[in-house]
């Protein structure tokens, strides 16, 4: 089977470069990708030179006919066509790396790509279900917030919820990254998915008006109960049977399954509850009190709107119908 990584080989451009430069040189190329696109385009390539070993074809350098046969049969197949787009981008970034020509800069495979668009239409994937308050008022109640875990667990929500954050990024979280202030706590998040270089970006989280659903004091109470300090990730892993952090972080994943498994064990379990829950209730239940795209927008980092869009156009729609000017 035809396989390559994404790398260069600097080594014969510039033999005079000591390991130590080729090194240094090459993790700044790795890092020019993200671990996750990584993985991602690990996985396309993957069923890419399959299926041309399958059929006698050969992967790298490709011909843009093969791929547009291959394109048209994963359409075919009931594929999403955002995952065969990025089936196409991994096969891009693979011959770059390789430093042969592009075949997916053909005109023709572009127009084959246009065409399945029409052909098939661009189905949205399917969106993770918004916890708005309400849902997130039963998940608290169902806490047991006298222990060391319940702390954290409400904490996590309620922060992940307030600051309308990803799971990856309650999972970067320290302790320092967050400032009390008068009115509530300023989240200093350094690195997330719509930002990859790292610039950061600060969200505000005001103060609850109920104790019970106040994310700052749900935070300050799991803070001082685990003993955490600025350096230590907020969102620690507790060993099992002991009232005690463990000094480690929790993974991305850790967080999805908390909140899931939170959700379950109040009855919201068949709602398809994911890490990405939190973060769509944010601007659903923004979106539902009448509070502008761009203003959401702000708190939630959305890069562009008509990602958002997806949360705040349910909500005009019923504020805009003309149905309930009918009589019914």
């Amino acid at each position: 089977m035809t396989t390559t990584t994404i790398t260069t080989d600097l080594t014969p451009i510039a033999p005079s470069l000591t390991p130590a430069q080729v090194a240094g040189i090459r993790d700044a190329l790795e890092a020019a990708l993200s671990p996750g696109t990584r993985r991602v385009y690990a996985s396309s390539w993957r069923q890419w030179a399959a299926w041309c070993e399958a059929g006698g074809h050969q992967a790298l350098p490709a011909h843009a006919a093969v791929i547009a046969a291959w394109v048209v049969e994963r359409a075919g197949a009931g594929t999403a066509l955002a995952t065969v787009t990025k089936d196409v981008a991994a096969i891009r970034a693979h011959h770059d790396a390789a430093g042969v020509d592009d075949p997916t800069v053909s005109r023709d495979l572009r127009q084959v790509l246009r065409g399945l668009r029409r052909q098939h239409g661009v189905t949205p994937r399917r969106q993770a279900h918004p916890l708005v308050t309400t849902d997130l008022r039963r998940v608290l109640d169902g806490i047991d917030r006298t222990t060391l875990r319940g702390k954290r667990d409400a904490a996590i929500l309620l922060l992940g919820y307030a600051a309308a954050l990803r799971r990856s990024e309650l999972a970067d979280l320290r302790v320092g990254d967050l400032r009390s202030t008068r009115d509530g706590l300023v989240v200093t998040v350094r690195r997330s998915k719509s930002d990859q270089e790292g610039a950061g970006a600060v969200v505000g989280v005001a103060r609850g008006s109920d104790p019970a659903s106040d994310p700052v004091l749900a935070v300050r109470q799991w803070i001082t109960a685990a003993d955490l300090v600025s350096d230590d990730h907020l969102c620690q892993r507790i060993a099992r049977g002991a009232n005690r952090v463990m000094g480690r972080p929790m993974a991305g994943q850790s967080i999805a399954t908390v909140l899931q498994e939170r959700a379950a064990a109040v009855g919201l379990g068949d709602l398809g509850v994911s890490g990405h829950s939190l973060r769509a209730g944010h601007a659903t239940q923004a979106a539902e009190a009448g509070v502008d795209a761009s203003r959401i927008a702000r708190t939630t980092r959305h890069a562009r709107l008509e990602t958002l869009a997806a949360y705040v156009r349910p909500a005009e729609a019923l504020r805009d119908t003309t149905s309930r000017d009918l009589g019914l």
